[in-house]
This record gives structure tokens, sequence and C-alpha cells, in this order.
């Protein structure tokens, strides 16, 4: 609100009146900053908060995969060790000359070679 006060050439000039209740719209910015820092506070400790969840539940993750993973490792050394161990019996010269037996195969004393030079191709 303005008041309109008159000089002596009688023209008015407005002169702006007091302004009642400025502390008011002080008091109401103050709290509106204080009321958005807060907020701004609890918001970068709701995002920390996430942040830390996030990485601790992917290494928490990490270390379950790592457990399974060293697991199926362990499983398949001992697979290994005991196809090795199978190879080993299959491979050997007495197991492989008794089967040989048993399906009706004899030992040959005399392999014949065919000497490969009339073989070769004429040019």
């Amino acid at each position: 609100m303005t008041t309109v006060a008159f000089t002596l050439s009688r023209q008015p000039i407005r002169v702006p009146a007091r302004r009642r209740g400025s502390s008011a719209v002080r008091a109401s910015t103050w709290e509106t900053r204080s009321f958005l820092g807060a907020a701004a506070a609890i918001a970068a400790a709701f995002a920390l908060a996430l942040v830390y969840l996030a990485g601790t539940t992917g290494v928490a993750s990490g270390g379950y995969e790592a457990q399974r993973l060293q697991s199926s490792r362990d499983e398949l050394h001992r697979q290994n060790a005991l196809l090795e161990l199978e190879l080993a019996r299959l491979d050997s010269p007495a197991r492989i000359e008794a089967e040989a037996k048993r399906i009706g195969l004899v030992r040959v004393s005399f392999i014949p070679v065919i000497p490969a030079d009339p073989l070769t191709a004429r040019k």
C-alpha cells in the first residue's frame, strides 16, 4: 500500500508505505531455506545409504559367486582325477592284451612290410 503526499507544486508523490510483516517474510524465507537444507541433507544421506547398500550387496553376491565357482572347480578336479585313473587302467598293456584274447585276436610274430618305392607316382 502506498501513501500519496503533495509537494509545494501540488504534484502527488508516491511514498512507499512501511512494510509491516517484512520480518514475517524474512522468517518465512529462513524457514524455507532451512527446510530445503534439511531436505537436501536427508536426500544426500538416503543416496549415500543406497550407494553403500548397493556396494555391500555386490560384494556379498560376488562372494557367493566365488564360493560357487570354487566348489565347481573342486568337483571338476575330482572328476579329472577319476578320469585319469580310469585312463591309466584302460591304457595298460596287460588289459589290452587280455581284452584282445577275449575277443579272439592273436599276436602276430611276423609283420609283413611293403616297400613304398614301387608305389610312388611316376613323373
